[in-house]
């Protein structure tokens, strides 16, 4: 695990990295390409690894130890294929120390692509080192639902100190907050970087919004297109959540001909959180006039 240079947590520990999204401003992309080797190496040099085709290394790839190359072990050996470094697996228990740690910033744990082994392991992982805070992102969070064996089930009862996100960049990306768990899960929403105007009313309650089965007048507490109660579909009116985004974060794009976000967008968002109270940390690349870093009670000391 390294230090992070994300100000919102304290550590990246990249399980996994590399991803099949094909994202212009994509900063891990960039970075893999840049520090990843120039060619593929043998089958021979990677050896302890796990190939997901006979074919060789042209999906994903699993590595049981680090690849040394001129006496250093190279963190991105096939750039930014996705791949799970397993070796990694007890990064987080030898920090005796409470630390945030966003997983995987290097890449996508919970990709279309990903094997839901992968996954169990790294979540062992984390139940293994408890002392820490997780910090889950995607942009792919139907993967989520299925995590607990069910397909489209967010009802989950997970640990407190795991935070589930989902990233958007702008209107067209909210569908997927359809797919925020619910229940005692913690949530955050990524904004980064922001591309465009994007209004969050539909899925933020306010004291008008009712969450009321039209047939038998059950109060729904997660989105859901039948009753929770009666399991009748279409009844509900009103807001996506009875309990709102836990947190909200504000990026701008970055690198090579990035695009700064128009002020009035970042502006909307603020009002929306602040309507909603929810706590809202904008970076530093927003060139925002006001400071605003705000963390939720779980996560403002350790």
């Amino acid at each position: 695990m390294n230090k992070s240079k994300f100000d919102w947590c304290d550590m990246s520990w990249n399980i996994v990295t590399g991803c099949l999204n094909d994202c212009d401003y994509c900063y891990a992309r960039r970075i893999a390409n840049r520090f990843g080797l120039d060619f593929a190496p043998t089958l021979d040099e990677l050896d302890g690894c796990k190939y997901d085709s006979p074919e060789g290394l042209d999906t994903m790839l699993e590595l049981n130890k680090p690849y040394y190359k001129d006496g250093r072990i190279q963190p991105y050996p096939m750039a930014f294929l996705p791949t799970f470094h397993a070796y990694r697996l007890g990064e987080p228990s030898r920090k005796t120390k409470h630390q945030k740690i966003f997983v995987s910033s290097m890449g996508d744990l919970f990709g279309e692509w990903v094997p839901m082994e992968w996954i169990k392991k790294v979540f062992e992982a984390c139940k293994a080192a408890p002392q820490h805070t997780y910090m889950f992102l995607t942009k792919n969070p139907r993967k989520y639902g299925q995590i607990n064996g069910t397909f489209y089930n967010y009802g989950w009862n997970t640990p407190l100190n795991w935070w589930f996100g989902i990233t958007v960049t702008c209107q067209h990306d909210l569908h997927r907050l359809r797919h925020l768990p619910y229940g005692p899960a913690k949530t955050f929403l990524s904004i980064e970087p922001l591309m465009g105007e994007i209004d969050l009313s539909f899925y933020l309650p306010t004291e008008a919004t009712k969450w009321k089965c039209s047939y038998c007048g059950h109060h729904a507490d997660y989105y859901s297109l039948h009753c929770q109660h009666c399991g009748k579909e279409g009844g509900y009116s009103g807001s996506f959540r009875k309990h709102p985004i836990n947190w909200i974060i504000i990026g701008a794009q970055t690198g090579p001909g990035a695009v700064k976000p128009n002020p009035e967008w970042i502006s909307k968002v603020i009002d929306q959180a602040r309507n909603a109270d929810i706590p809202l940390f904008i970076k530093d690349n927003c060139k925002w006039p006001e400071v605003i870093r705000e963390f939720p009670g779980d996560l403002s000391h350790g």
